[in-house]
């Protein structure tokens, strides 16, 4: 069984079940991101994300809005970071952390961020897919896509941090390259201009502090 969302009504003395995500996934943890939406882990090492609630008939739905396949059986959540947050006193890019934990010892982060982050980190994330060899030549998108004993889709919704941060190991060429296509309010006033290096690589160097 996969996730559902249930309220307890008080005055009844009761749970009730308000939404559930009726495809069949084996959970191994869940984690409430927000009053919106939700993460869960299971058994074929991917997460997904749900959002409420989406009516269906007499059906109440919590669909997909992120899949991602991990690599890791994941055995816990928990919200809070591995380092003090945000020392500096600069706006923080990511405005909320979950750490995981797996069932082989490894120990990762989520973070949550905005849409113009996210559609400008998905971008560079493509642009890099294209250019890094990966260990077995598998391509990035195969190896990240969602896929268990019951559907396959592609990866969508998360962030590869790892694959990002490979930015910083390019050639300074490769990087000005990259750069001619990317557009985002670096300076925080909130128009878009053309990244530079500079501006990426510093962008990069913020958000690898989370971890």
């Amino acid at each position: 069984r996969s996730m559902a969302l249930l309220v307890y009504r008080q005055l009844e003395g009761r749970l009730e079940d308000i939404a559930k995500d009726y495809r069949a996934n084996w959970m191994t943890q869940v984690e409430i991101l927000d009053d919106e939406t939700f993460l869960g882990a299971e058994h074929c090492h991917n997460l997904f994300v749900c959002v409420k609630v989406v009516e269906e008939g007499d059906r109440k739905l919590l669909p997909f809005v992120g899949l991602y396949h991990l690599g890791e059986n994941v055995n816990v959540f928990r919200e809070g970071s591995l380092v003090l947050q945000n020392p500096s006193g600069a706006p923080s890019l990511v405005h909320k952390t979950v750490l995981y934990g797996s069932a082989n010892g490894a120990i990762g982060i989520i973070g949550c961020i905005e849409k113009d982050l996210f559609d400008l980190l998905h971008q560079l994330q493509e642009s890099l897919a294209a250019i890094v060899t990966s260990i077995g030549c598998i391509p990035h998108s195969k190896w990240r896509e969602f896929q268990n004993d019951r559907q396959k889709s592609p990866a969508r919704g998360f962030i590869d941090g790892d694959l990002i941060e490979k930015f910083l190991d390019l050639p300074r060429a490769e990087m000005s390259k990259i750069c001619t296509e990317v557009y985002y309010d670096f300076d925080g006033t909130g128009m878009k201009r053309q990244g530079t290096v500079d501006d990426m690589i510093k962008l990069i160097e913020d958000l690898a502090r989370i971890h």
